[in-house]
Parts: C-alpha cells; sequence; structure tokens
C-alpha cells in the first residue's frame, strides 16, 4: 500500500482493521501491510517497508537519515541506503526512534517488544522476539539475537553482537559482545550466570539447561555440542560476533 506524504494532517485510513491516526505522517513510496495500528504524530520515511500487523504508538520515527558525525549524511545530496524494514506483530511503542542504514539494512524482525524512548541506529538488526524495556540506546551495526531481553536504560556499542535469550540488566553499558543465554550488567559489564528464568519461560529443557550450564562454567563449547539447537545458537553469534567478547567457548 502506498502512504500518505509530507501532510501534518493526513486523512485517517482505516480498513483490514488498518488504523493510521490522522496525524501521522506516512511519506509516499513506504510499503505497510494490514492490520496495522499507526498512533498521533509517527512519522513514517519513503524508504520504510512495515509487514502486518504492528502496533506503533505515538510520536515515534521512523525512517531517518543515520547519524554519523564525521559524514553528515544530513547534509549529502547522494544519500543511498536499503532502508528500514520492519517485520510483523511487534509492538513500537512511544516516541522511539529508527534510522535508516548506511550500508546494510535496519531491521526489526517478528514478535519484538519495544517499549518507550528506545533509539535503533543506523544497520541494526533486531531478530525475532527481542525486549527493548524503556530507554535503551543502541548504536550502530548492532545485532542482537532473538529472544534476548535488554533492561531499562541499557546502552549498546557499535558493532556489537547480543546472543540469543541474553539477558542484560538495567543500565548497563554494553562494550563486550554477550554470548546467548547469558545474564550480565554492570558498568563495565560482567557476567552473572545464565539466564535460566528466561530460558524456562521459552521453553527449554532440564537437560537443555543442563548442557548450556556446563559449557559456561567450565568454558567448555563441547557440552553445546550435544544439542543441535544450542550449537545453532552459540554459533550464529560467533559468526556475527567483531567485538570481544564477554567470555569464551573453547
Amino acid at each position: 500500500m502506498g502512504g500518505i506524504a509530507g501532510r501534518a494532517i493526513a486523512i485517517s485510513w482505516k480498513g483490514n482493521t488498518m488504523s493510521i491516526h490522522s496525524t501521522a505522517i506516512i511519506e509516499d513510496g513506504a510499503i505497510i501491510g494490514e492490520d496495522n495500528v499507526i498512533g498521533p504524530y509517527t512519522y513514517i520515511g519513503s524508504q520504510v517497508v512495515i509487514g502486518d500487523g504492528n502496533h506503533i504508538g505515538p510520536f515515534c520515527t521512523i525512517g531517518q537519515v543515520g547519524q554519523h558525525s564525521s559524514e553528515f549524511y544530513e547534509l549529502a545530496d547522494n544519500y543511498k541506503h536499503n532502508g528500514v524494514v520492519i517485520g510483523n506483530r511487534n509492538v513500537i511503542r512511544e516516541y522511539t526512534s529508527v534510522h535508516y542504514p548506511l550500508s546494510e539494512t535496519t531491521v526489526i524482525s517478528d514478535d519484538c517488544y519495544i517499549m518507550a524512548y528506545n533509539h535503533i541506529s543506523h544497520d541494526t538488526v533486531l531478530k525475532n522476539k527481542v525486549i527493548l524495556a524503556n530507554n535503551c540506546q543502541i548504536a550502530g551495526y548492532t545485532t542482537i539475537f532473538e529472544g534476548a531481553n535488554l533492561g531499562l536504560s541499557a546502552v549498546i556499542h557499535q558493532y556489537s553482537t547480543i546472543g540469543a535469550l541474553a539477558m542484560v540488566g538495567a543500565a548497563s553499558m554494553i562494550s563486550r559482545d554477550i554470548p546467548p543465554f547469558s545474564k550480565c550488567f554492570g558498568n563495565p559489564v560482567a557476567s552473572h550466570g545464565l539466564n535460566t528464568v528466561g530460558l524456562v519461560r521459552k521453553g527449554y529443557s532440564k537437560d537443555q539447561i543442563r548442557l548450556i550450564t556446563l559449557a559456561y562454567e567450565n568454558r567448555q563449547l563441547l557440552h553445546l555440542k550435544e544439542d543441535a539447537l544450542l550449537l545453532e545458537k552459540y554459533s550464529e553469534y560467533i559468526q556475527k560476533s567483531r567485538r570481544k567478547r564477554l567470555f569464551e567457548l573453547v
């Protein structure tokens, strides 16, 4: 579906249970699926693709130039990018900003819950079911894998990787890559065991949790090799990791 371009007061669009508030601004070129809610005064840029069944609250900005303090892309005439892609069934609460990429694609996958006042920077990728509590600040080229949970006001350094089902505590400064299944917090960030509560909630078995515990206590990868899913989650993290890791499995 096309957009409603550049008008401070747009015509309300309701169909297929779609609800776009009359004050939202949706630029021409934006592609929006079905069953979405877009709240008051939210801005959707021209190179944004949004899937189905999303709730986007008021005063959100999705699709602005990526910030780069040495390049000043805001002043460039030839700023080209791959846009923002948002999947299905996400909740994006008020005052969240999502920026266009500089070289890759900014992605929010499916079933993510993004609370108020979050910033999702250029080229960041959120995999499925990521949770961001209020006021998380995510720098560019960050990847957050499936089911990870970031606490209130966490700050993520650029080029960071956070593994699947990791739990990051409130007000943490993340300057190292965070392995999957782990629990960490602090400034500087430190490891504090496993995200056992999260693993249980997501349906991981007692045997899987036992293998993860053995792997992390002994810092040995061989324990994860006994379960294909656990090895997959760790392998995807290693393949993407670009910064110094909080700890290593050997």
